[in-house]
């Protein structure tokens, strides 16, 4: 007789929306000084989970998404995120973000995906993988459109405007500007399936 298999750990914690309540509050209002953005809450959230797909354009992106969108949000973040000894400690303690190898088809993210959807959370993804360098949105891999398939979650086309005036890629300033973020669009399983 084998082993006993382990249980395996949830990976999301009650904890981890009184962090991104707390997080916005404070957040908010210096986001408001510092990026002139303007939320458009998500009011067709209804509590179901959804993979969140947005476009890349400033440091403070996650937050902005995080202030649309009610709830806590599980991001998937390149694995440098988890080599910061403490910090990232910290990190995977307050949000838990689903880990992903650049350049790669990780097999293991997509896996930590399914299971933060089985327990029904919602990820956020930001399908570039980079911050855009001219404003554009980058080159999207296929292997997205599989992501999808495999979690068949509601996907929720979030935009970002304004971030490539106020803090783009290639300069360290924040410029006086003006920013909006909202969903703007949501595809149902049932859309995307027959496609």
């Amino acid at each position: 007789m084998g082993k006993p298999r382990k249980k395996k750990k949830k990976w999301i914690k009650r904890h981890h929306v009184w962090v991104r309540n707390i997080a916005n509050a404070i957040i908010y209002p210096l986001s408001l000084i510092k990026y002139g953005i303007k939320i458009q809450r998500f009011e067709k959230y209804k509590e179901r989970p959804h993979l969140i797909l947005y476009n890349h354009q400033t440091a403070f992106d996650q937050f902005f998404v995080g202030m649309v969108y009610p709830g806590a949000v599980y991001y998937v973040a390149s694995e440098d995120l988890f080599s910061n000894g403490f910090v990232s400690k910290l990190i995977k303690f307050l949000v838990n973000p689903i880990p992903i190898k650049k350049s790669t088809t990780d097999v293991r993210a997509v896996l930590n995906c399914m299971q933060v959807a089985r327990e029904g959370g919602t990820i956020a993804i930001a399908p570039e993988g980079n911050r855009t360098f001219s404003g554009e949105t980058g080159y999207i891999k296929p292997s997205v459109t599989s992501l999808i398939q495999a979690l068949k979650l509601p996907v929720a086309i979030l935009r970002l405007e304004g971030g490539y005036g106020v803090q783009p890629r290639w300069s360290d300033v924040t410029r006086k500007g003006s920013m909006r973020a909202y969903v703007k669009t949501v595809i149902e399983p049932e859309e995307y399936k027959a496609m």
